[in-house]
């Protein structure tokens, strides 16, 4: 069953589960009538997601960015010199990915901010 809140003349408040057809109740304090009340929608004006349920941190504006940021922070940081140091890729794919760089000496350097940061 459903919880609705029923509020009488007076002002006494009370919330009870009850079926959905019942729409009045009378008080246990006045003996008045009481009405069912419609649920009322005034949460918050920005929408919030939990994102860890222990901490209770949740989602601010800018967050996405801010984990994409992070996340592009990682995969140069540690997945690009393990794809470099792994040997599985050709020096050509590691040039085209932007992974590698080569100075004016010559000497192969690995990269590990993504192109937009350099």
């Amino acid at each position: 069953m459903p919880k609705y809140t029923f509020k009488c003349e007076h002002g006494h408040e009370i919330q009870t589960h009850v079926s959905s057809s019942v729409k009045s109740l009378p008080c246990k304090i006045c003996n008045l009538e009481m009405n069912r009340l419609m649920p009322t929608l005034n949460g918050p004006a920005n929408v919030r997601e939990l994102i860890d349920k222990y901490t209770g941190i949740t989602h601010i504006d800018g967050q996405l960015d801010l984990i994409k940021e992070r996340r592009d922070d990682y995969y140069w940081a540690v997945e690009v010199p393990r794809f470099v140091n792994s040997g599985t890729y050709s020096i050509e794919t590691m040039l085209e990915n932007g992974w590698i760089t080569v100075d004016d000496a010559g000497k192969i350097l690995i990269n590990n901010k993504p192109l937009a940061k350099r």
